[in-house]
């Protein structure tokens, strides 16, 4: 887990992450089962190439 993209998610949505990190392809988010990025192209994985356009994904995490 990164802790500098942690800071970034709100407490409510913690418990949905199963790990986040930042490569040479931009910032990744992963979660866990019984959780879905709504309207999104990936149902548990959250790829952004900016840490502000991740943070404008992180809302539309919901639970199953």
């Amino acid at each position: 887990m990164d802790a500098r993209i942690m800071k970034y998610i709100p407490a409510s949505k913690r418990p949905a992450i199963r790990d986040c990190y930042h490569d040479e392809d931009g910032y990744w988010i992963t979660l866990k089962e019984g959780w879905h990025v709504e309207d999104y192209f990936a149902e548990r994985t959250i790829h952004e190439d900016t840490i502000n356009e991740l943070r404008r994904v992180i809302p539309s995490i919901k639970r199953d």
